[in-house]
């Protein structure tokens, strides 16, 4: 991504400005999270997890239903912090202060490693590298999205096109997740698994929904601080002003299944 550096509101994948209110994100869609449960299950007969990238514990918090247990590893402390005070009472996940390319974990510790919504945030090859080493042989790792079902949501569609309108050269990874994916390169340490797609609703109140907005990184990293509360305003004006607010999420995951172990180790 192109970003000018004399008028960024923020560094790229820097949420220590905002992480309250990436805390306010939607869950990703629970019928997907237990079909890939079941698929863990399925060959291991239980479930040992890492995320990596853990954010405010959004992903994690998804998995409320499900009997599982592992890692959260978040190198931010305002996004750990806030997940602690949204789920302080959560003993399930450990968690870190590492980071996707340098996780801290011991070899072989888990059987399945997801990444929520933090892909481009991080050097590819130093994470699949760093995966497959904290992986059991034949573990999983999942890329997951959870992003605006923009074709499907006319409220959350309009507010996007004012924000394009008013950045005219405006990149936005939500929008071009399949174009991310198809780059996608683990040079032969996962082989393709699994894709899963799901589609769910979620209301919030009017300030939650603004909250949701004002979360991001890409647009605030792309314009100067002035154009990003001018952009805040707006969304603010074109939100409802009701009790409850229905919008249209998408999650979509995909699944990899590691290859035999390589002689490739951190550095």
């Amino acid at each position: 991504m192109t970003i000018q550096e004399s008028s960024k509101a923020m560094v790229w994948g820097d949420f220590t400005s905002n992480a309250a209110d990436y805390g306010q994100r939607p869950p990703y869609d629970h019928r997907v999270l237990s079909a890939l449960v079941g698929v863990v299950r399925g060959r291991f007969g239980h479930v040992r997890l890492a995320e990596i990238g853990a954010g405010t514990g959004n992903l994690l918090r998804s998995f409320v239903e499900h009997d599982i247990s592992g890692y959260a590893v978040e190198p931010n402390p305002a996004m750990r912090s806030v997940a602690h005070e949204l789920a302080p009472l959560e003993r399930r996940f450990e968690w870190t202060g590492g980071t996707a390319e340098k996780t801290e974990l011991p070899d072989g510790c888990v059987n399945w490693v997801i990444l929520g919504n933090a892909y481009p945030f991080v050097d590819t090859v130093a994470m699949f590298r760093e995966a497959q080493r904290i992986l059991v042989p034949g573990g999983f790792l999942t890329i997951a999205w959870n992003v605006r079902d923009f074709k499907r949501d006319p409220l959350q569609n309009s507010i996007e096109e004012t924000v394009k309108a008013m950045v005219p050269d405006l990149k936005r990874t939500g929008s071009s997740v399949a174009e991310i994916m198809e780059r996608m390169d683990t040079e032969g340490l996962f082989r393709d698994f699994l894709y899963t797609e799901g589609k769910h609703i979620q209301a919030f109140s009017p300030e939650r929904f603004v909250a949701t907005w004002k979360a991001g990184c890409d647009v605030p990293s792309q314009v100067s601080p002035v154009m990003w509360d001018q952009i805040i305003e707006k969304t603010r004006a074109m939100t409802p002003n009701s009790d409850e607010i229905q919008t249209r999420w998408l999650t979509r995951t995909w699944t990899l299944e590691a290859t035999q172990k390589s002689t490739v180790r951190r550095q």
